[in-house]
């Protein structure tokens, strides 16, 4: 069964609390490579849970055409 993006989303922004909370527990440092990938989950998780879900709910100057 594949998972829905919003899924996904959660999947993703979990995972990054999970390893930024056990490198902070054991003193940890990350290399700027892991932060990176973390940074790039983070922003694509992000946007998938603030897109609208439906294509009526788009707002702004592009809409009201």
């Amino acid at each position: 069964m594949p998972l829905d993006r919003h899924h996904l989303a959660h999947l993703w922004l979990e995972q990054v609390r999970d390893h930024l909370a056990q490198a902070a527990t054991t003193n940890t440092p990350l290399p700027p490579e892991q932060l990176n990938i973390m940074s790039g989950k983070v922003a694509a998780g992000l946007q998938i849970l603030t897109e609208p879900t439906h294509p009526d709910e788009h707002t702004g100057p592009a809409s009201a055409a």
